[in-house]
């Protein structure tokens, strides 16, 4: 386990994202499997850096406290970056649960309005406009997703969102789908 303190550690031979230098190739391989013999000398499991004091980086720039976020500029820093994402990414799931929960009050309110309309057409416009809110709520939860998931940072909420969103949009379409069909088809 590494320390808190350090930044974490790169392959060697990698550049650092952070050094000027030019990247020095490895001296030689830096496992008994890379095809040097093994020498028969114990083997801690981790390859050897190269850098004069253990768990430095030769490319790695100096340290002002020491902390992983002075290693990094600004706009790379994990909190920064992961805050418009996950943010985003939380809009869209309570978008999708919105539409979610006026599907569900459509649904479960629709034998109220057949019982309060006479009229069977007007029973068919209440559940095309409690579906349509539904439709247009998924559809912009499902864009928040995608742009949420475009972003970095925590993607799961932005993921949950777009497994919502879609199948609420898949229905309804089936359903208006099926609708259509059936009315074409015995009129």
């Amino acid at each position: 386990m590494s320390e808190p303190d350090q930044p974490p550690a790169q392959p060697h031979g990698a550049p650092s994202q952070f050094s000027t230098a030019a990247p020095q190739p490895p001296a030689g391989p830096t496992h008994p499997s890379a095809g040097a013999p093994h020498s028969g000398a114990p083997h801690s499991g981790a390859p050897h850096s190269g850098a004069p004091y253990p768990g430095t980086h030769p490319g790695a720039p100096p340290r002002s406290s020491g902390t992983y976020a002075d290693a990094q500029p600004r706009s790379a820093r994990p909190d920064a970056a992961s805050a418009s994402g996950g943010s985003l990414g939380r809009v869209a799931f309570i978008v999708a649960l919105a539409a979610l929960g006026i599907g569900l009050l459509v649904t479960l309110s629709f034998p109220v309005a057949v019982r309060l309309l006479d009229d069977a057409s007007a029973v068919g416009v209440f559940g095309a406009i409690g579906n349509l809110v539904v439709l247009v709520a998924a559809v912009v939860a499902v864009i928040l997703g995608l742009m949420s998931v475009r972003r970095p940072g925590q993607q799961i909420l932005a993921g949950i969102a777009i497994g919502i969103s879609a199948s609420a949009i898949a229905t309804i379409v089936i359903s208006w789908a099926s609708n259509l069909v059936f009315a074409l088809a015995y009129s």
